[in-house]
């Protein structure tokens, strides 16, 4: 069992996936390198095309990818929630931010200097393989993504549904515009979705809440062949 450092936040992240494969004396050392950011809701963590500096670690709140067409429609890549990383394939490549992170509420990140993170990596294979299994869960994520563009709005909310259901359990705190963002469409085609959902009372809808009444129904329909 590691002797977990003194720091706190540096005892937070030895707790984490990534960094608990590290040896004793390398969590303490943590201590010395992590710092901790807070961000006011709406407030951009950085923006698309800048230079990745810093690993990012949601340790309170919650953390929206975002990307804008040239119409300027926002569309939601991914939401991220406590403990999540994010972007990390930027810092491993490395190469500009693909998007834009804003915070959803108010948020406390756990950030990295990328430079630290390099020399860690290369001194310890353990944790370059673990990072190398997020990068590949966040590629696998955007495959699944660019193929879901292609299935029909009705599918693509369905499998929002349930994901966010993993995440946060069968009540969420998003807006029906938020939805929208996720899936990439627009409010007016999702609200219709979700109301025919609430009829069915499978869901029920509130300000800047959802909750799911019936997961397992959710979950077959979205199984079911088109």
């Amino acid at each position: 069992m590691h002797t977990l450092p003194d720091n706190d936040t540096a005892r937070w992240c030895a707790t984490q996936p990534l960094f608990r494969v590290l040896p004793a004396g390398a969590l303490k050392g943590l201590g010395h390198e992590l710092r901790e950011r807070r961000y006011a809701k709406g407030e951009t963590i950085y923006s698309e095309l800048e230079r990745p500096r810093s690993l990012w670690i949601v340790r309170e709140g919650r953390v929206r990818l975002l990307r804008y067409s040239s119409s300027g429609r926002a569309f939601a890549l991914r939401v991220v929630t406590g403990g999540d990383l994010f972007c990390i394939p930027s810092i491993m490549n490395p190469c500009p931010y693909p998007c834009r992170a804003v915070a959803d509420t108010e948020t406390t990140l756990v950030v990295l200097a990328a430079i630290v993170f390099h020399q860690l990596i290369e001194r310890f294979p353990a944790l370059a393989c673990e990072a190398l299994k997020l990068v590949c869960q966040h590629c696998c994520q955007a495959h699944a993504m660019c193929s879901a563009t292609q299935e029909r709005v009705e599918q693509r909310i369905l499998a929002c549904l349930v994901q966010l259901q993993e995440s946060f359990g069968t009540t969420f705190p998003f807006s029906r515009q938020e939805l929208a963002e996720l899936v990439g469409t627009s409010r007016e085609t999702a609200n219709r979705v979700l109301l025919k959902l609430e009829q069915t009372g499978t869901i029920a809808l509130a300000f800047r809440r959802l909750t799911i009444h019936d997961p397992a129904r959710l979950r077959s329909w979205l199984e079911r062949p088109s």
